[in-house]
């Protein structure tokens, strides 16, 4: 039997704390895409677990969901606070991003 789920991420073979640490060492615009994409894929896999009729389950995912979303808007409100200062900085020392 196949499983979706995995401890560790497969094509990432780092423990969950260092993986925690990479994503949150992420500029703060690309964090909250980050956790707008993860926010979807529990949507995702609440609307899959409903219909299954597994409602306690998708229930909880579904409000996880939200939560990961209203993270992404807090981080983009980061972003918005610390982006002119990212940008100085990057340009004083050779960015390398190409969206700037």
């Amino acid at each position: 039997m196949k499983y979706k789920h995995t401890q560790t991420i497969k094509s990432c073979p780092i423990d969950n704390a260092t993986l925690a640490k990479e994503v949150g060492d992420l500029y703060y615009d690309s964090l909250a895409l980050f956790l707008a994409e993860l926010a979807k894929k529990l949507k995702s896999d609440a609307d899959a677990d409903s219909k299954r009729g597994r409602k306690k389950l998708a229930n909880a995912l579904y409000q996880a969901s939200k939560d990961i979303e209203s993270a992404s808007k807090e981080i983009e409100k980061a972003w918005e606070i610390c982006e002119p200062f990212v940008k100085e900085w990057l340009v004083k020392n050779g960015s390398n991003r190409k969206d700037f």
